[in-house]
């Protein structure tokens, strides 16, 4: 019981002692965590959407004009990797426009007639037969342009890669910064106490009893940054999600209290063993120093 009110004591001296100096530390902190979640969160998002519109198996072919509409959808009907096809009049497709960003009867009223030309939509049977699909419908003299989820995929696929490694650089950016300003921290914490500490540690005090307080120093800074981090980045993704929903109706971005519950384990937790280590590699320097014999 005795330890455990000389830690606590001692951990919160260490923390108002020297005020200035925890609260650069602190904000250094979030700021780095913040970098961090945010990164995470833009990864599994573009990620997920790669996935989504990967496992879309539906190619859309835009028409020249109506009259070719049996003519392509009779050759259609005929392809094998095709198990379904459906024909999408002007109408239909300004209906779904409109139900999507809502300004069908703007686009009526700005260009005098419905803009939108008849398409049609096949589904293949087997991802890897869009490629081949696509192609072969692009070649129809009736077909005007053709619309698939490969290419976007592919490309989404890419910048799923890149931000994979931009949230690794930038974790690793931030371990670095973060392990540097704690050190430094928990550094000038033991300085100040430099002649107590070698008192204590002369009339007997073992070397975990005068570790304690500021290992806990560090992972209450740590854990306190990664939390307020935490904190801001929801908040944020919150305000986000709602700016989208009304913007870009059709853009779904992961919802879910899972991605928080990860987001707290990844970041408090990781905010956690970072102030235990950075406070563990300076104390164990700095005890072993005063223990050696002058």
């Amino acid at each position: 019981m005795a330890t455990f009110r000389y830690v606590i004591r001692d951990t919160i001296r260490q923390l108002t002692r020297h005020f200035t100096v925890v609260f650069l530390t602190l904000l250094t902190i979030v700021a780095v965590f913040l970098a961090v979640g945010m990164s995470i969160l833009l990864s599994i998002n573009v990620t997920a959407l790669a996935f989504q519109i990967e496992s879309d198996l539906t190619i859309e072919a835009y028409l020249k004009d109506q009259n070719a509409v049996e003519s392509v959808m009779g050759r259609l009907k005929n392809m094998p990797q095709i198990t379904n096809v459906r024909y999408i009049s002007p109408e239909e497709a300004l209906k779904r426009l409109d139900e999507k960003i809502g300004q069908g009867d703007q686009i009526i009223s700005l260009l005098g007639d419905n803009p939108l030309p008849p398409s049609v939509i096949v589904t293949v049977d087997k991802a890897e037969n869009l490629n081949l699909v696509a192609n072969e419908i692009d070649a129809f003299p009736e077909v005007d342009d053709v619309i698939y989820a490969g290419e976007v995929a592919e490309r989404l696929a890419s910048l799923a890669y890149f931000l994979n490694r931009f949230a690794m650089a930038v974790f690793l950016v931030a371990l670095i910064t973060s392990l540097v300003v704690m050190m430094n921290t928990i550094r000038i914490a033991l300085y100040s106490r430099r002649e107590e500490i070698g008192v204590m540690l002369l009339v007997g005090a073992t070397p975990n009893y005068v570790s304690l307080p500021f290992l806990l120093q560090g992972v209450v800074l740590g854990g306190m940054g990664a939390l307020m981090a935490l904190f801001f980045l929801v908040k944020a993704y919150r305000r986000l999600l709602e700016v989208l929903s009304r913007v870009l109706p059709f853009f779904n971005m992961l919802d879910s209290p899972e991605i928080t519950l990860w987001l707290f384990c990844l970041l408090v937790g990781g905010g956690v063993a970072l102030g235990w280590i950075c406070s563990w590699l300076a104390v164990h320097k700095h005890i072993r120093r005063s223990l050696k014999p002058r």
